[in-house]
């Protein structure tokens, strides 16, 4: 049977066992249609366009006086024919809070997500307990649950907080981060050397700190053994690179003959025999097969290689990109054929977090290749799953821009705000705004593919969770709290990563803005955390509300902004007070806590990348602002909302309302009225 018959063949049993369930849900349960449901006019459909990390503000990243000036057509169809103005991301402007913000309408305090990784009593302080991407840990539906029980065809794709999946009847495509299937992430293959580099990193190797590894170190040998394989003018090395269950092996040699040792090439081999790619600095390999591991299944998949750096004395640093899209991160399953068939093997987003590809120089033109790779990849899915699947509700977020925006090499030296705009020459600027506007064209790309697969009765919106701060200064927190003995630890001797002692420590800071204190230990009698209470805790939290609010850096700047504490939660900051530190700490724009320790105990460093957005109050911060675009049927064209931001938590309900769908009684946000034409508000009055 074909792929296509398979499909048609699912899809149909799909549709008739559930047609059956839903007219006995309906009428034996339900009863008729709810009244208020059947006096809506006619329903349309909504595509949501969500790329991470895409700042829009009037001052500096003005999209729209860009798009006047001819350079985002798109972006300009959708001005001429729709509202357009900025949005303003909710604290602690994270990925998981805001998309969980844009995708319920309401504030963290309702939807439960405070941050990616959570801490919540009972469990131990050394991983998060709840995690903030993946959707059950969300307190009430999303809009793709509302709007499949009101009848809906919804499609997911790269959407946080969507998986594992809560769709019964739709598709749901790789859900970043929820813990769902296998994903494969890149990992960077180096050379050991003494360890410095290796040791220098620390945790910034691993996934979110304390997942899976992106990047590997290990020693080049030789490479006698190796046979048929061309003639090296030094004596070659040899290097097993193993992630996820698969080694591949790679012989390093010199191909000049010029009586010097000048390492050039690179090849690779599952069996030291037969080549899968012979590649020089700087090149990529092909899609290549590959089978890889994840919880004991065998998971077929493509991978990619990119030798990043190779020096002359043999030094190496290859980079493995393996397919974003396999059966077991898609639902149904059968998408991930499909897609990789008719779109190609998927390069969701360029690096990772923590970035990996800030390290060398070599690492930034891997970043920009990888990137047009991922936009490529989102720009042709666009057009074959709407065309082929026809789904009534689309919702697809891409990472990469947030990605570029918070790396190393572009946001510190672009925004005037940062201490590092003035390390670059007028010439290199204009070189690096032409990168980052090149990335923008590349959104108003896909904005276009979305534009030209609509019809008259579809709703587009455009929008993003957040906007991008320029970062000049890592607060290492928890070197503070060691310093004043509140917090106990050691440094691995050979990985660079820190060793907690919980019992004896009382104070601890964990991202993206919790502290966490207890006076009698923060490892409890049962190895777990628990709230502390009484006159020894309150003293212990007021003195390190103390140190926080009179430490400061040689300039004489104190870097926090604002200071809570957990029962003041919601009203401070509109977070749920079960799911956050002991403190809730708002970093001054510019600086970013950072949980890394060191046995030097410095208080301030200089971080590689340029770029965030964690724990910044955004309402009167426009680098954190974002674009809001809607047009299509209802909506008033060529209409500016002003330079002021809307609340995020009012899309919900104004989208919902344009579909005219039903918005669920906990939704927050209001509906922007101001934004429809006369003919549509008559239609809901009669």
């Amino acid at each position: 049977m074909s792929l296509v018959d398979r499909r048609s063949f699912k899809v149909c049993g799909i549709f008739l066992g559930s047609l059956v369930i839903l007219q006995f849900f309906t009428f034996q349960v339900l009863g008729a249609p709810q009244e208020s449901n059947m006096n809506l006019p006619k329903t349309k459909k909504l595509y949501w366009f969500i790329p991470d990390g895409m700042r829009a503000e009037p001052y500096l990243f003005n999209i729209y006086a860009w798009a006047k000036e001819g350079k985002l057509p798109n972006i300009k169809r959708m001005m001429d024919n729709g509202a357009y103005g900025f949005c303003k991301p909710v604290y602690p402007g994270h990925t998981p809070v805001n998309f969980a913000t844009l995708l319920t309408g309401t504030y963290p305090e309702v939807h439960g997500i405070a941050d990616g990784p959570m801490h919540t009593e009972g469990h131990p302080l050394i991983k998060p307990s709840v995690a903030g991407f993946r959707s059950t840990a969300k307190k009430i539906e999303p809009i793709w649950v509302t709007l499949e029980k009101q009848g809906k065809t919804v499609g997911l794709l790269s959407i946080p907080g969507s998986t594992p999946p809560e769709l019964e009847k739709g598709y749901t495509m790789v859900g970043r981060w929820g813990g769902w299937g296998a994903s494969f992430y890149a990992v960077n293959f180096e050379e050991l050397g003494d360890g410095s580099m290796m040791f220098k990193q620390g945790r910034h190797t691993r996934l979110f700190f304390f997942g899976p590894p992106l990047a590997i170190f290990k020693h080049a040998t030789s490479a006698r053994e190796w046979t048929s394989m061309p003639r090296s003018y030094s004596a070659p090395k040899k290097v097993s690179l193993e992630a996820w269950g698969a080694k591949v092996n790679a012989y390093i040699y010199d191909s000049t003959d010029d009586a010097k040792v000048n390492y050039d090439c690179v090849i690779f081999s599952s069996d030291k025999k037969n080549v899968l790619a012979n590649l020089k600095q700087g090149e990529w390999s092909n899609w290549l097969p590959i089978t890889l591991i994840w919880n004991y299944l065998e998971v077929d998949t493509l991978f990619k290689i990119k030798v990043i750096k190779l020096d002359e004395n043999g030094f190496y640093r290859i980079r493995f990109f393996y397919n974003n899209m396999n059966e077991t991160i898609t639902e149904p399953s059968y998408l991930a054929e499909d897609l990789i068939e008719n779109v190609g093997p998927m390069v969701d987003f360029v690096d990772n977090f923590p970035p990996q590809l800030i390290i060398y120089d070599e690492d930034k033109d891997t970043f920009i290749e990888e990137s047009d790779m991922s936009f490529d990849w989102h720009k042709r899915v666009v057009s074959y799953f709407l065309k082929t699947y026809n789904p009534d509700i689309f919702l697809h977020d891409i990472y990469s821009p947030n990605q570029m925006l918070t790396s190393r090499w572009w946001l510190g030296y672009l925004d005037p705000n940062c201490p590092r705009y003035n390390e670059k020459t007028e010439k290199d600027r204009e070189q690096l705004w032409a990168e980052v506007k090149d990335m923008y064209n590349k959104l108003d790309d896909i904005i276009g593919e979305y534009l030209d697969n609509a019809d008259e009765n579809t709703i587009i919106a455009v929008t993003s969770d957040h906007g991008a701060a320029p970062l000049h200064k890592w607060v290492h927190l928890n070197n503070l709290f060691a310093r004043k003995g509140w917090l106990k630890f050691k440094i691995d001797s050979v990985t660079g990563e820190p060793i907690i002692d919980w019992g004896d420590s009382k104070v601890i800071y964990l991202k993206m803005d919790n502290i966490y204190i207890s006076p009698s230990g923060l490892h409890g009698k049962d190895g777990n955390w628990y709230r502390a209470s009484g006159p020894a805790y309150e003293k212990l939290r007021n003195e390190v509300v103390d140190a926080l609010v009179s430490f400061e850096d040689d300039e004489g700047i104190n870097p926090v902004m604002k200071i809570a504490k957990w029962e003041d939660a919601e009203n401070k900051f509109r977070l749920p007070h079960e799911r956050v530190g002991d403190l809730i700490i708002a970093n001054r724009p510019g600086y970013g806590w950072n949980e890394e320790m060191s046995e030097d105990k410095r208080l301030f460093s200089v971080p590689l990348k340029t770029g965030y957005k964690q724990a910044i109050i955004s309402d009167d911060y426009p680098a954190m602002w974002c674009p809001f675009m809607v047009m299509g049927p209802g909506v008033k064209k060529n209409y500016f909302l002003g330079n002021q931001p809307i609340n995020m938590v009012d899309q919900y309900p104004t989208l919902m309302k344009l579909i005219h769908a039903k918005s669920p009684n906990f939704v927050q946000g209001k509906v922007l009225d101001k934004i429809f034409t006369e003919k549509f508000k008559m239609e809901f009055q009669r």
